[in-house]
């Protein structure tokens, strides 16, 4: 294999050309996936969930085998939204609302010292609430 200036870089792309499809596939997905999901889960964040300092499930009293379900079904969620987050920063998407998403739904020690911490930064409250504002849905309130 020899190189002769672009010759190389245009062999491998004429080669390699499928990989330019999938990532325009991954791409619309994400594209698609940040405008209809985000906007889902943004509207199902409680307008109090950054004052109410309590978080007990009603589905935790009820059976402990569905909220085990439901908590393993919601990390993996959120863990996929962080990955698409960190994807839609190179790609189009709403990178940064997607990783809060993700965070917020994902369970970790001092999660909710850094959601508060992400939700104070003026832009992205700013969309959030842009978001609930348009759907008719109550701001996030941090007071």
């Amino acid at each position: 294999m020899e190189i002769y200036g672009l010759n190389f870089l245009y062999a491998w792309l004429e080669n390699n050309s499928y990989i330019f499809f999938y990532a325009g596939i991954v791409s619309i997905l994400v594209f698609v996936f940040s405008i209809v999901g985000l906007r889902l889960f943004i509207l199902a964040i409680p307008s109090d969930y950054f004052i109410n300092k309590k978080r007990v499930s009603a589905l935790k009293n009820r059976s402990i085998l569905l909220w085990i379900i439901y908590i393993v079904f919601k990390n993996i969620i959120g863990y996929v939204f962080i990955i698409m987050g960190l994807v839609a920063l190179v790609l189009p998407g709403q990178g940064i609302l997607m990783i809060l998403v993700g965070l917020m739904m994902s369970d970790y020690p001092k999660k909710f010292d850094l959601e508060k911490k992400i939700i104070t930064i003026k832009a992205v409250r700013k969309g959030i609430n842009w978001i609930r504002i348009k759907s008719n849905v109550d701001k996030i309130k941090l007071d």
